[in-house]
């Protein structure tokens, strides 16, 4: 018996209560009176207990058959933690500068961000989907879709401060890839979007995106839509001049390569690497294989040679080498190519020839090259981010506001994919896939309190593994 249940039975008999016994049932104390009487069957006596009701330790002998009163509860929010949290971490970098950049809807541009992650939200949904999140930097959003459109069209319209963003984000590359795509508007209005070639082959209207990458940090750094040739480097040189490339190389893709733009990089001195055609004039220029190295396990042999100011970088991948050879042999079988074409492309099998502006070892301008597929696959990510709404947009200033928060998802994007990548565990674990375990992890708040509901054991082994720092007494 509880020391509080025993000095309520030892009150009740000091005022004259006798008789009165306590019972617990599932550990809970109930109050009877037990008397006795006499039993003429068995001529002995006989305990009789009568019920008086439950005992309570706040309010005492609740009586049988009187209703218990109810203890007013405080309203309570709940919010998902986990996942707002990790945002908030990997978004604390640019946050200040996008607050300096755009004063006025810097609110709006994360709750854009923070809910367009995970994936498909149209304007219409941000408003609840902001409101799920818990709001752990205490901002103050304004999710009407009317306002949001304002918003986007506002951001858009600024130039300048998107540049300011872009030059915070490359200010400490030492290398920049470059990659052109297109996304598809069914709007008339939109002075950007052009008729063109496209690999899905779709007959729309198309805006022309250039991404670049940085490959030292693995991160985006900066977005353009681009009007007229994509192909046509000044263009690129163009936006270029908006950021600091005093340190950056360039890597470019085949698509480039012409005699105008090489002149035209050379004198804008911007350093470059840009792969050949495999039906390239320069192939017949002699290099010598003199070095070697491993790129993932495969046995490169590589050399170089000046060439008008420039360098040829020569390589030979020895498991391509034979893979290609195969496949020209049962062409030739097949009679697609006759014995003279496949002497000719023998001669090339396996070989990778690369113009670059700067002189350095074959190995470094090799990992440049390859490093092309960071862009392809923030790309492949970025189209999937920006799904939303691009078909409502009317005018290019929205194109250009829609087009920045979608590279500001990409940037929270690969900042989660970094962490996990770091943590090796790439191969089980995606940025979604986290988002989606964090929010497990809720924030209930009152009045008076607020707390972290209980981290759920396969959510604090990620947490330990990504050396997540968010959740309290962990």
């Amino acid at each position: 018996m509880e020391e509080w249940v025993r000095a309520w039975l030892e009150e009740q008999r000091q005022k004259g209560e006798k008789c009165l016994e306590i019972k617990e049932i599932q550990g809970k104390p109930y109050v009877y009176r037990s008397t006795s009487i006499y039993d003429k069957a068995t001529k002995s006596p006989k305990k009789v207990s009568k019920y008086l009701g439950r005992l309570t330790k706040d309010q005492g002998l609740i009586a049988k058959g009187r209703k218990v009163q109810s203890i007013p509860m405080n309203p309570r929010s709940i919010h998902e933690y986990g996942n707002a949290a990790l945002m908030a971490e990997e978004f604390g970098e640019v946050l200040p500068v996008l607050q300096e950049a755009f004063p006025a809807c810097w609110q709006e541009i994360v709750a854009l961000v923070f809910t367009r992650i995970s994936g498909y939200t149209p304007l219409s949904r941000i408003g609840d989907a902001w409101e799920k999140l818990d709001n752990i930097l205490t901002i103050s959003a304004d999710c009407n879709p009317r306002s949001l459109t304002r918003v986007l069209t506002a951001v858009g319209g600024d130039r300048t401060a998107q540049q300011a963003v872009f030059r915070h984000l490359s200010s400490e590359t030492q290398q920049l890839v470059y990659d052109l795509s297109f996304i598809f508007s069914h709007s008339d209005t939109i002075n950007l979007a052009e008729f063109g070639y496209n690999a899905e082959g779709v007959w729309l209207p198309q805006v022309n995106i250039a991404l670049f990458s940085a490959t030292d940090t693995g991160l985006p750094v900066m977005i353009r839509a681009l009007p007229g040739s994509v192909r046509d480097v000044a263009t690129l040189v163009g936006s270029l001049a908006e950021i600091d490339t005093a340190r950056t190389t360039l890597v470019l893709d085949r698509g480039f390569v012409s005699e105008r733009n090489e002149k035209i990089l050379t004198e804008a001195k911007i350093p470059f690497v840009l792969p050949q055609r495999r039906n390239s004039t320069r192939y017949t220029t002699r290099i010598h294989l003199t070095d070697h190295f491993f790129y993932h396990k495969r046995l490169i042999h590589a050399g170089k040679r000046e060439l008008d100011g420039l360098t040829l970088y020569l390589y030979e991948d020895a498991d391509l080498a034979v893979e290609e050879q195969k496949t020209l042999y049962h062409l030739l079988e097949e009679g697609a190519i006759d014995r003279e074409t496949l002497n000719q492309r023998l001669k090339r099998a396996g070989r990778i020839l690369i113009l670059s502006s700067i002189t350095a070892p074959s190995q470094k301008i090799y990992e440049l090259y390859k490093s092309r597929n960071l862009v392809e696959n923030h790309f492949a990510a970025f189209k999937s981010l920006i799904q939303a709404d691009k078909l409502y947009l009317r005018d290019s200033t929205a194109v250009f506001g829609h087009l920045f928060i979608g590279f500001l998802c990409l940037y929270l994007y690969c900042q989660i994919l970094n962490r996990i990548k770091q943590a090796g565990l790439s191969a089980h674990l995606s940025p979604h896939g986290l988002l989606l375990l964090l929010s497990k992890v809720y924030a209930v708040s009152t009045d008076q309190n607020r707390w972290i509901t209980e981290v759920p054991k396969k959510v604090k082994n990620i947490a330990e593994k990504l050396k997540l720092d968010i959740f309290p007494n962990m």
